[in-house]
């Protein structure tokens, strides 16, 4: 290495007439000994910057987050500037007198990538959410030129996402794109100095300044910039983007298109066309479907038709329009650049030696002097941002009922609830839970522990159609297991129901239960709106004593099949017999519109058909025989007859299926009688009294 006198290096030292220059309140006496960086449409920018100090004993952490400017000079005699903030620094070494150390500068947005959260934002269009985002970050100046209204979200989650992911997420969602503007007067290093501008596919692209660009070869006896390399590229993509989204609430299905014009000079080639079935609900009309598609279309076809490019021009600034000059083929062509690379090197003298952590070819770069890539698309592209896919829910979660305070269950028509998960963080979170949301734009949070949480989420039932299945409506302060349509946190689905400490089953058993049995108890437990036991269901499995019991709390009424005990909560109790039982403390009525039989008579195997009344037809036609021995032998004694036969006679042909006690209709065009052996058709017709009566029989006596 080449002896030098440090005195003249402290000469260098200085920003006076330095080719490049920086400014930053965190560090002085450092100066640009080369930078390298990359700025681009829908991206952050990032410079790497060499630099020498004469102090070897620069803090480096107070470097990290501070404002810093970085001024090349212009053609014009001026300087063009970029402004970030340090987001790394390293200590290179020492050599002779001098230090070398780099830095690395981005704009607020990689403060972003730092910070994951988890968010509920609620009736918000995207760019709502993303501004207030983005006013966490003081660091980032903002404006907006978007100039089409965009579709409100009842809810848009971010969920395990870092704040630089869900925004650039958001922002593709709805074609939205951003770059960087830099302040070309703030050079103090005391201010962010540079501006995210967020825009949609319909702003004005700005022109840059000055307007026009020469082709030209790069001389040291060339005054102005120049780009030395401009040429054309073309490259195949989708022509067409169709989506569709299914609409739960109105049972259909939002679709759009969008199709590129075509090209009479093109071969013909089959439709390229790219099909999003995209998550339910995403949109609410079909106008919302076709822009969708449009600038997912848009997005795709950026790369149809660009230009690459190299040169000098230090004023170039990506998303704003140029016209190229000079050119032998392009003259006239306007463009956008959407990316620039930047190589300098500042003009310290070749005495200078390098220390990179990283080879680099530079050869072409004499001291002092700047080269550049492009890639531009034409001025009127429509320029939108990639797709990014959402981030998938992961699996299922539990979360808790919410509701209108003091009520206990708050709901939709269509079997809709709020719910509140653990992560929540704000105001009122569930037990446990954190009130403090590390933001200053949003103090109050997303746990307001009501009917104000996140939005109306369905209910899943085993049985759903139309006016008819399971209807278990969720009630406040209760546990659900909630999974996601599609992966989709915006679209959660309560599938079930969980008990949890407070929440124990109606008929809990096994360990720390205190029940008598291992688990033979199943059905269902209903509870009144002020938590009173209300209605109850149960099925006894237990070996050798199956119950089937049908409960209500008022007047105590009850159903019991089978083996009969008694039972209290999870306790099964003393027999009390076998059958059939129908109790009530209150009111019993049982009314048959077309007849009742009661019967003590069993039946082998339960054969025949209900109103079977055989067994008192019977004994009905044995008392009439003997009534009629008793009436003549009344007669033959000159005595009174006795009328009762008559009535007798009545009610026998009234429930005698060989007379009028049948049933005269058809089943489904067949005859309604009994099957005969193997016949279908053609046995003994089927029992049914011909008027309303009650009967009453008994083998013995009643």
């Amino acid at each position: 290495m080449e002896d030098f006198d440090v005195s003249a290096w402290l000469g260098l030292l200085s920003q006076t007439t330095r080719f490049i220059t920086l400014d930053t309140a965190a560090a002085d006496g450092l100066i640009v000994e080369r930078f390298e960086g990359r700025e681009a449409v829908n991206d952050d920018f990032r410079f790497e910057l060499d630099c020498v100090s004469a102090s070897a004993f620069i803090e480096l952490k107070p470097l990290l987050g501070q404002p810093i400017s970085i001024g090349i000079a212009t053609a014009a005699g001026g300087r063009r500037y970029w402004h970030g903030i340090v987001t790394h620094a390293a200590a290179l070494g020492a050599d002779g007198g001098l230090a070398r150390y780099r830095l690395d500068m981005q704009s607020g947005l990689a403060l972003l990538a730092l910070r994951r959260n988890a968010l509920i934002f609620q009736d918000r269009n995207a760019l709502d959410v993303v501004t207030q985002v983005l006013a966490d970050y003081p660091q980032l100046q903002v404006r907006t030129e978007v100039t089409t209204p965009l579709r409100t979200r009842p809810i848009c989650t971010q969920y395990r996402e870092t704040d630089l992911a869900f925004v650039q997420r958001l922002l593709g969602e709805e074609g939205l794109s951003y770059r960087f503007e830099h302040d070309q007067s703030a050079t103090d290093g005391d201010s962010p100095g540079h501006t995210l501008v967020i825009f949609d596919t319909q702003a004005a692209q700005p022109d840059g300044e000055p307007a026009s660009v020469r082709f030209h070869r790069i001389d040291a006896t060339e005054q102005d910039d120049a780009i030395s390399v401009f040429s054309e590229r073309r490259q195949l993509v989708p022509d067409r983007v169709t989506t569709a989204s299914w609409k739960a609430d109105q049972v259909l299905s939002v679709a759009g298109s969008a199709q590129a014009p075509h090209d009479d000079h093109a071969p013909e080639l089959p439709s390229l066309d790219v099909f999003d079935a995209d998550r339910s609900g995403r949109f609410d009309t079909a106008a919302q479907a076709q822009r969708y598609a449009t600038h997912r279309l848009d997005a795709l076809r950026l790369a149809a038709r660009t230009f690459h490019g190299q040169g000098a021009v230090r004023t170039l600034e990506a998303g704003k329009s140029y016209v190229l000059t000079q050119h032998p083929d392009l003259s006239g062509q306007a463009f956008v650049p959407l990316t620039l690379t930047h190589v300098a090197t500042n003009n310290l003298g070749t005495a200078l030696p390098h220390l990179r952590g990283r080879p680099t070819d530079d050869s072409t770069l004499g001291k002092g002097s700047y080269r550049q890539h492009v890639d531009a698309v034409p001025t009127g592209t429509p320029i939108a941002p990639a797709h990014r896919d959402r981030p998938l829910a992961p699996g299922v979660q539990s979360a808790i009922v919410v509701g209108v305070p003091g009520d206990t269950l708050t709901g939709t028509r269509d079997h809709q609830v709020r719910v509140q998960f653990p992560w929540q963080r704000g105001t009122a979170p569930l037990p446990g839970g954190l009130t403090d949301t590390m933001s200053t734009h949003l103090p109050h949070g997303h746990a307001p522990g009501d009917h104000h949480s996140g939005t109306w989420v369905r209910v899943a039932e085993a049985n759903a159609g139309a006016h008819h299945g399971h209807s278990f409506v969720p009630r406040i302060g209760s546990e659900v297991l909630v999974e996601y349509a599609h992966g989709d946190i915006d679209q959660p689905v309560v599938v079930g129901q969980l008990y949890n400490g407070p929440a124990t089953p109606p008929f809990a058993a096994g360990e720390n239960s205190g029940a008598n049995h291992p688990g033979t108890l199943s059905g269902v437990q209903t509870q009144t709106l002020d938590g009173q036991p209300g209605s109850r269901w149960v099925l006894d499995d237990a070996s050798g004593q199956l119950r089937h019991s049908l409960n209500h709390s008022v007047a105590d009424s009850q159903l019991n099949l089978g083996y009969l005990i008694d039972q209290q909560g999870n306790q099964r109790g003393g027999y009390r017999g076998e059958g059939f039982e129908l109790m009530t403390a209150g009111w019993a009525v049982v009314r048959a519109g077309e007849g009742l039989l009661l019967s003590g008579t069993a039946r082998a195997q339960g054969q025949s058909t209900p109103m079977d009344a055989a067994e008192a037809l019977g004994q009905l036609k044995a008392a009439h025989a003997t009534a009629q021995r008793l009436d003549g032998a009344a007669t033959q004694a000159k005595a009174t007859p006795l009328a009762a036969n008559n009535a007798q006679t009545d009610l026998q042909q009234m429930i005698d299926p060989q007379q009028d006690g049948k049933y005269t209709g058809s089943v489904n065009g067949q005859p309604s009688t009994k099957p005969n052996g193997n016949q279908r058709s053609g046995g003994d017709p089927v029992e049914r009294f011909a008027q309303p009566a009650v009967l009453l029989e008994t083998p013995e006596s009643l």
